[in-house]
């Protein structure tokens, strides 16, 4: 079973998803500036949101660099005599596991070079230290992995002393030359192999959300896992402006305490260089998929009721989780005028962007948007639509207007969608059976 989420959305002026000079994101599509959310930015607003934590509560992954520093803590709770030399070699072999991402080594790269010597010194020193409580690269863990993980190393320490010390101090490069001093670093090198393949084989036990949305690294400690879900950038219907705000405050006190008729009226603070915040407006086009066989594999789920409560959250998150940027300057939460889930057993992602190549320039950009991605889908989109598509769409307000996508079935609440997916997934489902 597979299905498609499509989403028009409008969003007030804010700063959701910016850059690395502080402006909100765009790229150029159709020629033209667009506004633009990447993947990233919601896929981790759909991982954090409400609807992720109320369905899935605890079992969610923790993205962190800290697995070490979590390691070491669970067995310090643990009171097993493990001294700090120990546990900081511990927290270094870990460590070791992963490589580190290229943008942490560029960084630390600038960092030295605008450093004087002195300083850069004591810098990498402290950046030695704590590096020894992170890995490297944010990696997606589920909840009780550091504890099982603490829970391996004390068994190697109580029953393979000499393993365990082999591991936290490295294995050694020397060449052994006698024979019994070989095949006894041998059994050493092999035990550690099976140590680390027990702590990996940890890693497979996946949550809803690596299931979703995968797990990529560089250690061979952690599983990959081939993303079920995919989430494009979203983009606006339309050309973008980036505008900014020139940022100004008052001091309460002048009026009592400035020494002039002048400085009693002025502001006590003006907006220059990095105060100054962007900000743009836009209508935008949204769209994920699901894979939910893949999902289903994932997670070794036996019945089709877990697939159809994971889509129906994610349905559910996709429409209400906002980007969090800027947030408290802007209060920038909008929510969707239309939203159209198809599904079908053909397992064939079509995204509806290029309804937007030509940039909408309506009055109303809602209503152009909703308009132009119903003529789409009614004329290109349908050539290569599967047979057995079905599709429910929710369109209000503005778009729903001139939001006629044939053979959809309609409705006004999102719980009426969330509703009817589920419907149509459970239809789906009944059909594949012999």
């Amino acid at each position: 079973m597979f299905i498609q989420i499509h989403m028009l959305q409008s969003m007030p002026p804010g700063n959701l998803n910016r850059d690395d000079i502080g402006q909100p994101k765009k790229c150029i599509f159709g020629g033209v500036t667009r506004s633009r959310i990447s993947s990233q930015c919601q896929k981790r607003n759909i991982r954090l949101s409400t609807e992720f934590k109320d369905a899935f509560g605890d079992a969610r992954t923790v993205r962190t660099t800290y697995l070490p520093r979590m390691v070491a803590d669970e067995l310090k709770e643990k009171r097993n005599g493990i001294s700090e030399d120990d546990l900081k070699k511990i927290k270094d072999a870990l460590a070791g596991k992963f490589k580190t991402e290229k943008g942490e080594a560029k960084k630390g790269e600038a960092e030295k070079g605008e450093a004087e010597k002195g300083e850069a010194e004591k810098g990498e020193a402290k950046k030695g230290e704590a590096e020894k409580d992170q890995t490297g690269q944010l990696v997606f863990f589920p909840p009780p992995f550091a504890k099982e993980i603490a829970n391996l190393i004390l068994d190697l320490r109580d029953n393979k002393k000499d393993v365990f010390e082999a591991w936290v101090n490295g294995t050694k490069k020397e060449k052994v030359t006698h024979k019994e001093d070989k095949k006894h670093k041998k059994a050493i090198e092999d035990a550690i192999e099976e140590f680390e393949k027990a702590m990996s084989e940890k890693s497979e036990s996946l949550t809803v959300d690596i299931g979703m949305f995968g797990r990529m690294t560089t250690s061979d400690l952690v599983v990959n896992v081939e993303a079920a879900c995919q989430v494009a950038h979203a983009i606006s219907t339309h050309e973008a402006i980036i505008e900014s705000d020139y940022f100004t405050a008052m001091d309460d006190k002048n009026s009592e305490f400035a020494p002039t008729q002048t400085k009693k009226k002025a502001a006590g603070f003006m907006g220059a260089g990095e105060t100054v915040t962007f900000f743009n407006s836009a209508v935008y086009y949204k769209y994920l998929n699901l894979d939910l066989d893949a999902l289903k594999e994932h997670l070794s789920w036996k019945d089709n009721a877990a697939v159809e409560n994971a889509a129906s959250v994610l349905v559910r998150a996709a429409a209400l989780a906002n980007p969090t940027g800027k947030q408290n300057s802007f209060a920038a939460h909008g929510i969707p005028e239309l939203i159209l889930v198809e599904v079908s057993k053909t397992k064939r992602p079509i995204s509806y962007a290029n309804a937007f190549l030509k940039p909408v320039d309506d009055v109303n950009l809602m209503t152009g948007s909703a308009k132009a991605l119903s003529a789409y889908i009614n004329t290109v989109a349908k050539a290569f639509a599967p047979a057995d598509m079905r599709r429910v769409l929710m369109a209000l307000g503005s778009a729903s207007v001139d939001a006629k996508i044939e053979e959809a079935k309609t409705v006004d609440t999102l719980d009426a969608l969330v509703g009817s997916v589920v419907q149509l997934l459970k239809e789906v489902a009944h059909e594949q059976r012999p």
